[in-house]
């Protein structure tokens, strides 16, 4: 099934719905998808009401629209990496703010020194584990939906640091530059696009070989394949349940894939940000959906930032 938060112009009130062809079907009873998710509720448990409402005459919101913890993986395949010849025994992680998000067609604000958008496979959390083996992981998974890591690379550049440091190889103390953290630059309003719709696993288990793209304005900065991943999204989801229990509604976001050659050109993909000019970003995840949202660029503060 297909779940999603929706609401009308009709009563412009927020509902849970099963998306069905080109139609969305309230569920009965259920006002929020998180709390259908807490409560445990089965698909055969899922009594949908009424004819449908068309797609284009509803407006599709943030499936979930406040997740308790939002877990975005980085470098979780080669190309983020930067080579073949370099590994990882274990997922890389970054958190961003359940604040951040927003839902199809919401407007994103470009900072001044730029945007680079990250088009990820996300796992949302169906019941609470810890310490949970892969497996028990994989069955927690409620869904998986599209998820943009969008990210401001300036504001690491900037949040860099120099403090004292011992050098692995020499083992001498000495002064050395720090990578700036990613708090900053994953955690401005807005930048966590998420939808358009939630999938659950009886829709399809071919989760890890699907088509992956980002297209600005209608052309390819991004594409790839859920193949890959280096950690699946049972693997990322068992390995920070050993530390951090994660509960229902909860994202594990897994990571993206590589930019194309014409957009990157001769840049490192830490490097890439969109043109700097308004457009659209339309990200897609073969079976998954298609999310898609407005690129405004800022303004200096003082000059009629939006």
């Amino acid at each position: 099934m297909r779940f999603c938060t929706f609401k009308t112009p009709r009563d412009g009130r927020q509902r849970t719905g099963v998306v069905e062809g080109s139609k969305v079907y309230g569920v009965k009873g259920q006002a929020a998808l998180l709390e259908m998710i807490e409560s445990g509720r089965t698909k055969a448990e899922v009594e949908i009401e009424g004819d449908g409402i068309d797609l284009g005459k509803s407006e599709l919101l943030a499936p979930i629209r406040r997740p308790g913890k939002i877990i975005a993986t980085i470098v979780n395949t080669q190309a983020m990496l930067g080579g073949k010849d370099i590994h990882l025994d274990r997922p890389r992680l970054d958190m961003k703010a359940p604040s951040t998000v927003v839902g199809p067609r919401e407007k994103i604000l470009a900072p001044i020194g730029g945007l680079r958008p990250e088009v990820e496979l996300a796992a949302v959390v169906g019941r609470k584990i810890s310490r949970a083996t892969e497996e028990e992981a994989q069955s927690s998974i409620f869904g998986y939906t599209v998820l943009n890591d969008l990210t401001a690379p300036q504001d690491s550049r900037e949040d860099a640091y120099e403090a004292y440091r011992r050098d692995r190889t020499t083992g001498e103390i000495r002064r050395s530059t720090m990578r700036g953290p990613l708090f900053r630059s994953k955690n401005h309003d807005a930048f966590c696009p998420m939808g358009p719709w939630i999938v659950t696993p009886d829709e399809s288990d071919r989760w890890s070989d699907l088509r992956m793209t980002t297209e600005f304005d209608g052309r390819l900065v991004q594409e790839g394949s859920t193949s890959e991943y280096l950690f699946s999204p049972a693997k990322i989801a068992s390995y920070v349940s050993g530390f951090l229990s994660l509960e229902p509604g909860d994202i594990v976001s897994c990571g993206s894939v590589g930019w194309t050659r014409e957009a990157l050109g001769s840049l490192d993909p830490t490097e890439y940000v969109l043109p700097r000019m308004d457009g659209t970003l339309e990200l897609e995840i073969e079976g998954i959906g298609r999310l898609v949202n407005p690129v405004l660029k800022d303004m200096p503060l003082g000059r009629g930032a939006r």
